[in-house]
């Protein structure tokens, strides 16, 4: 894995609480393994000192060192299983807290049914709470690193006296970024609760066939993350895969904000950017995804996997959340906000240091959330430096949310080694490339009367 890049199951959660408690499992066997071979050492002692001729042959010294190294790896086995199993009861604590708050406001008989577990928990180890406290303090101290380095910074030393120093000891620029994205965190408005869904009228949208075609199916998460049609004609592709067994399913692939300007014909303008993000109103843009995937053929239940970059990221959580489609994994990139999935569910989520867009997200979920396979991978892409002299691209204060940069990203995780990657693989890049044909469409949205 790059040095740059790591690779957790989400906020605070190194590893999701089961598979820390598989290995700790793992060990509490090895540990009784080692136990039995010591009692068989000792007890091959004990017959081989009931036979003089053979004693004196062999000798028992050696065999009593075995059982005693054997006894002692026992031991150290058994205290790395003790405390493996201790990381998964905190883990446990901090994902039941986080989702029991993301279930109170609209699930709150849900979230209630949670607490037996969370008591049991707490009154198993009078340590516990605060361990979950500072595993969830720490996460907290770090979700925003880089924001407060933003390069535009480095252009307003004053000569001789060093950098123009804002709020929290960054530069001006960096600290209001900082001092922004920690308000959001805070009121939590990146953050969708279970159970949220756009209210609203739906907003007239007019969506149109651009191209067609047949493709191969994406082989990984850089492979997903290139079909997103950044720079095209449309602002979304679906893929229509025919299995074959004769059963379809389908994916689709949405581009970010294209203009900076509101409520335009372009449906991917600030305005849908605020009804989803503020309002949490139904947005034009994400009516359009529906609209290009009912034209491509998926009906409400049918199997459909989302990827997005920026506001399209947006509309992948939304959807992903409605419950119209079955969508089983969900493939974000600098997403704006943080959903909350099923145990069915795989969120997989690119996010940068510094990116402001990603932050809107508020940091994401203190305990992650989809299925035990879900996961973020966190990058650092670097910033400018003099040697760039004057880049725009790499001085704007959103260079880090680049899509290019992105793409860099989502090749390291293909290249990481990581088991939740390999087990994305086989679990769904493979089965997608067991299809006997797969069709392709890119849509062009716009809203009328613009």
């Amino acid at each position: 894995m790059s040095d740059n890049l790591e690779i957790t199951s989400g906020g605070a959660i190194a590893i999701d609480s089961s598979m820390v408690r598989e290995i700790g499992r793992g060990l509490g066997r090895v540990g009784r393994h080692l136990e039995d071979a010591a009692d068989l050492a000792r007890r091959a002692r004990a017959t081989i000192v009931q036979a003089p001729a053979l004693a004196a042959a062999v000798g028992s010294g050696g065999i009593d060192a075995c059982a005693q190294r054997l006894m002692t790896l026992a031991e150290q086995t058994r205290m790395h299983a003790h405390g493996t199993e201790m990381m998964a009861d905190t883990f446990e604590l901090v994902e039941l807290r986080t989702r029991q708050s993301a279930l109170s406001v609209h699930r709150p008989d849900e979230a209630l049914a949670l607490q037996g577990r969370i008591d049991q928990l707490i009154a198993g180890d009078p340590d516990i709470e605060k361990r979950a406290d500072m595993l969830v303090a720490a996460w907290q101290q770090t979700r925003f690193d880089g924001t407060g380095d933003q390069p535009l910074d480095a252009l307003l030393w004053r000569p001789g006296s060093g950098p123009m120093l804002g709020p929290l000891g960054a530069g001006t620029v960096g600290g209001m970024m900082l001092v922004v994205s920690q308000m959001i965190a805070r009121h939590g408005q990146g953050l969708l609760p279970y159970g949220s869904k756009p209210t609203g009228e739906a907003p007239p949208v007019r969506v149109t066939p651009v191209s067609t075609g047949t493709t191969k199916p994406p082989t990984g998460v850089r492979d997903s993350l290139s079909r997103i049609p950044y720079d095209g004609t449309g602002q979304v592709v679906v893929e229509k895969y025919t299995m074959e067994n004769g059963e379809t399913r389908f994916m689709a692939y949405m581009d970010g904000t294209r203009t900076s300007t509101w409520w335009t014909e372009d449906p991917w303008d600030m305005g849908s950017n605020w009804d989803m993000w503020v309002d949490r109103d139904k947005a034009a843009s994400q009516v359009a995804l529906q609209k290009a995937l009912e034209q491509a053929g998926a009906k409400p239940g049918d199997t459909v996997g989302l990827v997005g970059y920026s506001q399209g990221a947006g509309i992948a959580s939304v959807t992903a959340m409605e419950g119209v489609y079955k969508v089983d994994v969900v493939i974000t990139a600098g997403n704006p906000v943080e959903p909350s999935l099923g145990p069915d569910q795989t969120l997989v989520e690119l996010r940068h240091q510094g990116d402001i867009v990603s932050n809107l997200a508020g940091g994401g979920s203190s305990g992650g959330t989809g299925s035990t396979g879900s996961f973020t991978a966190h990058a650092d892409v670097g910033g400018w430096s003099p040697a760039d002299g004057p880049d725009l691209g790499k001085l704007s204060p959103i260079a880090a949310h680049g899509f290019e940069a992105y793409l860099d990203t989502a090749a390291q995780v293909d290249a990481s080694g990581d088991p939740r990657v390999d087990d994305l693989n086989e679990s769904f890049f493979e089965e997608l490339g067991q299809a006997v044909e797969v069709e392709t469409t890119e849509y062009l949205a716009e809203r009328p009367d613009v």
